[in-house]
């Protein structure tokens, strides 16, 4: 059995909002003693006092997050400005928590660090891992790639950069119990048999030529099939403008056979590169996308129904945890609660849903060996026994 009870509140008053979801928790719990949870807040609601109330109301419970863009759960769909939280319980697997800090100083050991104290608490094998981290102190991937190597082989990674509602890149807090940090790492584990899938979707569609990056440094690209990467782009888009959200790149990497999402930051006209929001590798092929509001929704239903198929046969689904980009937020305008309204419509009223919209996501890529950090995307983790 797992059990994901779900609390959320955009009350003004965080006192009063974190008082409703710990009861609206409790009501769901039913008696249950929840082990671990993640809770996430809008940039200006957080306060530390947030956590230390949840623990103070479950004695034991573990609690670890990040801020957020905004907030969706089965409680209240869509909201701007509130504070959720899930809290898990289950009689057969564990949920365990870290934080490491430092990323700018040594990211493979902050993502140790983090790691050392989930795995500590359990003797279960573990399964799956849930990220929340600071995104623009040190190339995102990097951090993905450092937790790799702290965790076991096979542990699958999924999650998201922590954020705030304006698209500003700092500050965001990441934390884990009494500890807080603006370049920290945290993450909540799964250990044990734990039933899950986990997907992503885009709704982006390529267009144009394709292209091979011949060199490139993390966050930078200077070259598409050897020449200026700019000239690859100027085709198509106006790059020595500001940040072109709305045609990010499409990433296909050697050996991959699904592409990802790199969103473009600006460009340096001086020596011809492109700025982006993450690493693409060299051999890397990479294509113009474009997208308007039914295609990222349609990115958002397609991610939803491959977790329910990719679901293990024979097991229960029990709860879902979304993470979507603060810019499908921004590009879908008015019709931002459609999202919700597609996860209720995928999975049913009475399935315990939990998402926060990130400055970035992180999910397994078909082909990679490893999760990836990604850029515009809908991150689908569905779990159960």
């Amino acid at each position: 059995m797992l059990r994901m009870a779900v609390g959320h509140s955009d009350d003004v008053d965080p006192g009063d909002a974190i008082a409703g979801v710990i009861e609206q928790c409790r009501i769901s719990l039913g008696g249950l003693v929840p082990q671990a949870g993640i809770l996430v807040s809008a940039f200006d609601s957080f306060d530390p006092v947030l956590v230390a109330t949840v623990r103070e109301a479950f004695p034991g419970v573990e609690v670890m997050g990040s801020t957020s863009a905004a907030e969706v759960s089965s409680v209240n769909g869509f909201q701007e400005d509130s504070v959720a939280l899930a809290l898990f319980a289950s009689d057969s697997i564990d949920v365990t928590v870290g934080l490491g800090t430092g990323l700018g100083n040594d990211v493979d050991a902050a993502c140790r660090s983090a790691a050392s104290q989930a795995l500590a608490a359990t003797r279960r094998d573990p399964k799956v891992c849930v990220v929340l981290t600071e995104g623009f102190v040190v190339d995102p991937q990097l951090t993905l790639d450092a937790m790799t190597r702290a965790l076991p082989d096979g542990v699958v990674i999924v999650g998201g950069g922590s954020s705030r509602r304006d698209l500003g890149r700092t500050p965001t807090y990441q934390f884990c119990n009494d500890r807080v940090a603006q370049d920290g790492v945290a993450m909540l584990m799964f250990s044990g048999p734990i039933a899950y899938a986990a997907t992503i979707g885009t709704g982006w569609r390529t267009v144009g030529a394709t292209g091979t990056v011949t060199r490139s440094i993390h966050g930078v690209v200077h070259e598409i099939d050897g020449r200026p990467a700019v000239e690859f782009l100027a085709r198509y888009l106006d790059v020595t403008g500001p940040a072109s959200y709305g045609n990010p790149l499409a990433v296909v990497e050697v050996g991959s056979d699904e592409s990802y999402l790199r969103a473009i930051l600006g460009s340096d006209p001086v020596v011809g590169s492109l700025i982006l929001y993450g690493s693409v590798p060299v051999g890397a092929t990479v294509q113009l996308t474009t997208a308007n509001t039914e295609d990222i929704l349609a990115g958002t239903k397609d991610a939803l129904a491959r977790a329910r198929s990719e679901f293990p046969v024979g097991s229960r689904p029990e709860a879902v945890l979304m993470f979507s980009c603060s810019v499908r937020r921004f590009l879908r305008g008015s019709r931002t609660k459609v999202e919700a309204e597609l996860s209720r419509a995928e999975f049913g009223s009475s399935m315990p849903m939990a998402r926060m919209y990130c400055s970035g996501e992180i999910g397994p890529v078909r082909g990679a060996a490893t999760s990836r950090f990604l850029n515009e995307t809908f991150v689908t983790l569905l779990l159960g026994t």
